[in-house]
């Protein structure tokens, strides 16, 4: 079921929807339908182009990522746990030693930095993986301790694949470990979706948000309306935010 919804989801982001919609139009042209072979290509071309801009993709960033700033260690209170949430590691790489870490690694520096910080005595690292491959968890660990953070301040929760599971079965081994206030480090346009589900398991939480991923100042040899990756990169990535906090809504997960 987890692997066609991940399949099905593929449909929400720009690239996918826009060629789906290009097929349709090749197909539709085949058969005779001109008119309406041309309407699905400007669909398409729209789908993705229109993320791939600036003002595209910080449209659909910016409202998530406004509402979770980001705080330095100081202003944050202490608390009984720190979590970080997987999505920094795309899992092991296959000429590399360990997991690669992603767009999202800034996830593993602030848990650090919030160690270090005297924050909270533990890291609770929540990120599971494939049948047979190694869990995320393990794979952020081993960064985390090659950061000069002990073992002994390291747990793992090494089997969820959604934020919903990441809460559950983070929330049961906190609970059971006797912490009730955590302060949640994940990305900024994930917060909104995380914070609520972690909340729903009777946690005391603060949000320690990183990845914040809108450019505080633009690229002046590339204007706006100008497709670029890393702008559609962005708006893909908060259309499976936006997506994702209405289906949990819908399905009574938050």
């Amino acid at each position: 079921m987890l692997t066609l919804t991940k399949i099905l989801s593929l449909l929400v982001y720009p690239l996918s929807l826009g060629l789906l919609f290009l097929l349709i139009s090749l197909l539709a042209g085949m058969v005779g339908r001109r008119g309406f072979s041309w309407l699905m290509a400007l669909m398409g071309f729209l789908i993705i182009y229109l993320p791939a801009t600036l003002f595209g993709s910080n449209a659909l960033v910016a409202p998530l990522e406004a509402r979770h700033p980001a705080f330095l260690p100081e202003e944050l209170p202490d608390a009984d746990a720190i979590v970080l949430l997987g999505g920094a590691s795309s899992g092991e790489s296959r000429f590399g030693r360990g997991g690669d870490l992603n767009n999202s690694a800034d996830r593993l520096t602030t848990a650090a930095e919030l160690y270090f910080a005297g924050k909270a005595p533990v890291i609770l690292i929540s990120g599971g993986a494939e049948p047979e491959h190694i869990p995320e968890a393990e794979l952020l660990a081993q960064t985390l301790k090659g950061l000069r953070i002990p073992a002994s301040a390291i747990l793992l929760e090494p089997n969820s694949r959604t934020t919903h599971e990441n809460a559950v079965m983070s929330g049961g081994l906190l609970k059971n470990a006797g912490y009730n206030h955590i302060l949640l480090v994940t990305s900024g346009m994930h917060m909104r979706r995380a914070i609520t589900l972690f909340q729903n398991e009777g946690l005391q939480v603060t949000g320690a948000a990183t990845d914040h991923q809108i450019p505080k100042f633009g690229d002046s040899l590339v204007p706006g309306w100008l497709p670029t990756y890393d702008r559609l990169a962005r708006s893909s990535r908060a259309i499976h935010e936006w997506v994702g906090y209405v289906v949990y809504d819908l399905t009574g997960k938050l």
